[in-house]
C-alpha cells in the first residue's frame, strides 16, 4: 500500500472531522497561527506514517489530540532551551493549560472509585497507549469485546467526572472548565 492520502480514507476521513478543531487547539496553545499550522501538518504526517494503527484505531480524534499536544510540548521544550540561551527580556510566558488537560488530577482520583476493569482497560489503552489490540490479545478478548468495554468504561468515567470534578461543556461539547471537589 503506497502513502498517498487518497488510499487511507480512515485517516482523509478523521482529518476532515477534525483538522479545524485540532487548528484552533494548537493556535490557543501556542499563540502563533503559523507555528500552528506547522504542528498541524507535523500532527497529518505521523497520522499517515502510523496509518497501519491509525485505522485500527477507536479514537481517532483522542489519537490526534494526544499526538497534537505531544507535538506542542516539543516545540515548547526546543523554545525553552533557546529562550534558555536567550537574553532575559526575550523569555517567553508559559501558557495556560487548556481545562480538558487539567483534568489529569480527577481523573487520577476517579479511577479507584471505578471497577477493577474500567479502571485497567482505561489506564492501559487510553492512558499508557496500549493498542486495543493489544490488550485484546493479553486479556483473551475479540478486538471488538475491547472496543465496547472500552467504550461503556469511557462513557461510566466520563458520568463520574462529571459528579466528582462539575465538568462544564461549550457549544460543541468540548470541557469548557471544571472544579475539583475537596476532599
Amino acid at each position: 500500500m503506497t502513502a498517498k492520502s487518497h488510499l487511507n480514507p480512515c485517516i482523509e476521513s478523521a482529518w476532515q472531522a477534525h483538522r479545524d478543531e485540532l487548528r484552533g487547539f494548537l493556535i490557543r496553545h501556542s499563540g502563533n497561527r503559523d507555528a500552528a499550522d506547522d504542528l498541524l501538518q507535523c500532527v497529518y504526517t505521523k497520522a499517515l506514517a502510523n496509518r497501519r494503527q491509525f485505522c485500527e484505531l477507536d479514537s481517532p480524534r483522542a489519537w490526534l489530540f494526544r499526538v497534537a499536544r505531544n507535538q506542542w510540548i516539543d516545540q515548547q521544550r526546543r523554545a525553552k532551551h533557546m529562550t534558555a540561551e536567550a537574553p532575559p527580556e526575550v523569555a517567553v510566558e508559559p501558557q495556560e493549560a487548556a481545562p480538558v488537560e487539567s483534568l489529569v488530577d480527577c481523573i487520577t482520583r476517579a479511577l479507584p472509585d471505578c471497577t477493577r476493569e474500567d479502571a485497567d482497560i482505561i489506564q492501559r489503552c487510553d492512558l499508557e497507549g496500549m493498542r486495543q489490540a493489544d490488550y485484546a490479545t493479553h486479556h483473551g478478548l475479540t478486538l471488538p469485546a475491547t472496543k465496547a468495554r472500552l467504550r461503556r468504561a469511557r462513557q461510566r468515567l466520563r458520568k463520574r467526572l462529571i459528579e466528582q470534578c462539575d465538568i462544564v461543556f461549550d457549544d460543541q461539547g468540548r470541557v469548557c472548565c471544571h472544579r475539583a471537589h475537596q476532599e
